[in-house]
């Protein structure tokens, strides 16, 4: 996004809300743009008064802004973000990264007018690391055609893929490099399941799975890094520590029922919470109980830890806001 969007010296204003904003920062400097870091405190969500106030002292010619920080497991209002940004920069760019986000978080492209988003492969599509994907309204393809300096890149040069894509929809031949073509099966499969599902049946999975597994934690005495419980991610959960554990003192303890958990990643409050994740099939197939697990996993460590928590409490909550948890799919 940034090779093909920004010209050495222009500026980009990047809303920081933790580590993958961090990465939006090193990003625009390694393509020598400027950056302006819009930073909010560790926990928050980009205040929309503070992104109005920013905009209105100075230019820019992106916009960076993160659907979902992993680092924190915040969520990002972005149709609110973006129509600010049109509102007051409408020639800025407005771009999203979606990494944590896409395939599970809501995100109108074309109605919320943003310019750029991209995802990996990896996380709630459901497909193995390895693939960008990348989308580009005709105003960001416009910014790009009419640079007055070369796009420092040379695979990651959108000039060069969009006349094979145009060729491809043609049905024409056309050659510029070799993609990764097993892992672009494997995402045409796993969206064409998305789809069959119908993708507001998808959010509102995740939503419902997210909420269940927050109140599951409430339950056992645990807190989340969000501030603000509506900003809270629906992707992934981001829990403090409890009083006195380290993260050496309970993620053994749960990887050892059968639980693989992320350690914290955002640099000023690492060690102090751990993270889960509850994005694709986690959230679309509840046949797997992949989340039943996880309670069960965190709760028994909590308990071997000499923590107080009832036992079957936080999974009896969870159940009963799956509505009952029935074991029915998605799929």
């Amino acid at each position: 996004v940034v090779c093909n969007l920004m010209e050495p010296g222009e500026k980009a204003l990047v809303c920081n809300t933790g580590y993958f904003s961090d990465s939006w920062a090193m990003c625009v400097k390694s393509y020598q743009g400027q950056v302006v870091n819009l930073q909010m405190p560790v926990g928050a969500c980009v205040d929309p008064a503070m992104l109005e106030a920013a905009l209105k002292k100075e230019k820019y010619k992106i916009i960076c802004l993160t659907q979902v920080d992993t680092s924190t497991g915040v969520k990002n209002d972005i149709k609110t973000l973006a129509a600010i940004c049109k509102r007051i920069q409408p020639d800025a760019l407005v771009t999203v990264d979606g990494v944590c986000a896409f395939a599970a978080e809501e995100l109108r492209f074309d109605d919320w007018g943003v310019d750029a988003a991209l995802t990996g492969s990896q996380k709630a599509l459901g497909v193995p690391p390895g693939l960008m994907v990348c989308i580009l309204s005709q105003k960001a393809i416009k910014a790009a055609k009419n640079r007055s300096t070369p796009i420092l890149s040379y695979f990651a040069n959108a000039l060069n893929w969009l006349p094979i894509m145009n060729a491809y929809e043609e049905r024409k031949a056309a050659y510029f490099a070799t993609p990764a073509v097993t892992l672009i099966r494997g995402l045409y499969v796993a969206c064409k399941k998305l789809l069959d599902i119908g993708m507001d049946n998808v959010f509102d999975m995740h939503l419902k799975t997210s909420l269940a597994f927050k109140a599951a934690c409430y339950s056992m005495g645990l807190e989340l890094v969000a501030t603000d419980k509506k900003h809270a991610a629906n992707t992934l959960s981001a829990i403090k520590l409890p009083a006195g554990v380290t993260k050496q003192d309970l993620v053994p303890k749960i990887v050892k029922r059968g639980v693989i958990v992320a350690g914290g990643l955002h640099k000023k409050i690492k060690t102090t919470y751990f993270r889960v994740g509850h994005m694709g099939l986690s959230a679309i197939d509840p046949r797997r109980q992949h989340m039943v697990t996880v309670i069960e996993a965190i709760e028994g460590a909590l308990i071997e830890l000499g923590i107080k928590v009832e036992k079957g409490k936080a999974l009896a909550i969870f159940k009963a806001a799956m509505g009952g948890y029935p074991l029915k799919s998605c799929l």
